[in-house]
């Protein structure tokens, strides 16, 4: 065997094991990622936009709801702005909600002025991303038109993720 075989075989070794290691924090990340609330009726939750009133996503009920837990010191949170406001264009047929979690009044202002879309965001009136088993910013919900949590996701949404996301709810 050459030296250099053995450098690559090394290598090899080393790729896999972080693999590996890669592959078991995905599993165990995976399974913080699916709160309890999947397959569940969602919790009661209700947002305040600056339009005022009160968006109660349990009165949603007969559409699907994209519930997207976000705030405005988030970068991820404002890096798929633009991919939530997109997405509720082009499906009217969802209730897309935004959830400004852990703001300042001031931040949460200064985010809708600058980054305009159709759908109702504001701080949580009634409940809490508790409820949900929200443990970090982005995570958004995906609930069926029957009010049942279908899936989770936590991170920065990309299109075609929020396209696959929707259609697990029939959209």
């Amino acid at each position: 065997m050459t030296r250099r075989s053995v450098a690559i075989g090394a290598v090899g070794i080393v790729l896999a094991s972080v693999l590996m290691l890669s592959l078991a924090w995905g599993l165990r990340h995976a399974a913080l990622s699916n709160p309890a609330v999947l397959g569940k009726p969602a919790p009661r939750l209700a947002i305040q936009p600056q339009s005022g009133g009160e968006v109660r996503v349990w009165e949603l009920q007969g559409k699907p709801v994209v519930l997207n837990f976000w705030a405005s010191w988030c970068g991820p949170c404002v890096a798929e702005g633009g991919v939530l406001a997109d997405g509720a264009s082009k499906h009217p047929d969802v209730a897309f909600v935004g959830a400004d979690n852990q703001d300042t009044t001031a931040g949460f202002s200064a985010y809708e002025q600058s980054h305009p879309h159709a759908y109702p965001a504001g701080p949580i009136a009634a409940g809490s991303y508790q409820s949900y088993g929200v443990a970090g910013l982005p995570a958004t919900f995906f609930i069926d038109a029957q009010g049942d949590v279908v899936a989770s996701f936590t991170g920065p949404l990309d299109a075609s993720t929020l396209d696959h996301y929707l259609g697990l709810v029939g959209a």
